[in-house]
């Protein structure tokens, strides 16, 4: 008689341990990259030297790292994915449920990471006899993002969810057969 339970996927501890792995590199990802772009697109004033620039970058990644990390700990975004699929009756590894999952994922992270590297960089950063009026600076740098982030997180997503579950010993979850 077999006596081994049978096998019925990851457990809960894994799961979340994948979850925190996932939210780490996408929190990585996410703050490298919305970082360069806001400091590549960011008004200074001529002449500026590049010391300041870099501080000012390395400055936004690392607040924007812990803010995108900290909604990471705090959102489960494998739950909100699973929910998103159940009352949509979304395919998992279909185009439409990655572009879904991507947009909430996106709304979710990036207008907060944003508004917190635009205030730091408004009140800490910009000299103040080179600051533009903050609401339109802010707005501009909302829309922006936001386009930029989605693109971001569409592409890395995949590719981080698979190096995540295979760190974990798991396996992707196969495709549904149609």
């Amino acid at each position: 008689m077999n006596t081994e339970a049978p096998n019925r996927g990851p457990n809960p501890a894994q799961m979340k341990a994948v979850g925190l792995r996932i939210s780490f590199m996408m929190a990585l990802w996410m703050s490298f990259t919305l970082s360069i772009f806001g400091t590549a697109t960011a008004e200074r004033p001529a002449g500026m030297p590049l010391a300041p620039i870099i501080i000012g970058w390395f400055g936004s990644f690392v607040l924007s790292f812990v803010v995108s990390f900290g909604i990471g700990f705090i959102v489960p975004m494998g739950k909100i994915n699973a929910a998103l699929g159940r009352k949509f009756h979304l395919t998992p590894h279909k185009m439409t449920t990655h572009i879904i999952e991507t947009f909430v994922s996106n709304l979710i992270y990036t207008p907060l990471m944003t508004a917190v590297m635009v205030t730091f960089a408004f009140f800490v950063l910009m000299p103040p006899d080179h600051k533009p009026p903050y609401l339109p600076m802010f707005i501009g740098s909302q829309i922006a993002c936001f386009v930029f982030g989605y693109i971001m997180i569409f592409i890395a997503m995949p590719f981080i969810m698979k190096k995540a579950l295979k760190s974990a010993g798991i396996g992707m979850p196969p495709k549904p057969q149609q």
